[in-house]
């Protein structure tokens, strides 16, 4: 990461409100764009393997005019006949505004924060958190070379996953 970057970034943490939020959520547009370039093209199951690095999977669990609704997670074994998804993202992508939101992360993970209209604070911060997680995760997965694109699945970089429980029910 550039100084120019990690700068802005520090910004961004520095201000934690909701507006600096949507700071947060403009930043991790930014970075999908990296690792989905072809997000109208790409087919709705992707697996993309690195040497050295857990296949990334990607599920596109809906598709509208103006947001797409991703899961991206690694799969890890817990036995022979089993496997658990993590970090299990769910990320609602908005097109039309630039930015991309943690919706879920697992499915008890650190978002099941109820959302008052009389506090708003819990609700920021879950998110703040939620969110910045994200962040790192995708620049992560970005250094390791993962990457969803026409071009990286001709180059069978990324495999294409007909069965939804391959990338689903595990």
């Amino acid at each position: 990461m550039n100084a120019v970057k990690r700068n802005q970034l520090k910004k961004i943490l520095a201000r934690r409100s909701f507006a600096g939020l949507m700071e947060l959520y403009e930043q991790n547009f930014n970075l999908l764009k990296l690792l989905l370039p072809d997000i109208v093209k790409i087919p709705d199951k992707l697996i993309s393997r690195i040497s050295g690095s857990p296949d990334l999977y990607l599920t596109i669990q809906e598709r509208c005019k103006y947001t797409t609704t991703i899961l991206l997670t690694y799969y890890f074994p817990v036995s022979e006949q089993e496997s658990v998804a993590n970090p299990g993202l769910v990320i609602k992508i908005y097109h039309d505004a630039g930015q991309a939101e943690a919706m879920a992360c697992m499915k008890t993970g650190f978002m099941p924060v109820e959302h008052s209209h009389r506090n708003k604070q819990p609700y920021v911060d879950c998110r703040w958190q939620s969110n910045v997680f994200v962040e790192k995760w995708l620049r992560f997965t970005i250094h390791q070379g993962h990457i969803f694109s026409m071009q990286a699945i001709q180059s069978n970089q990324v495999d294409q996953v007909e069965c939804a429980t391959e990338c689903l029910d595990r």
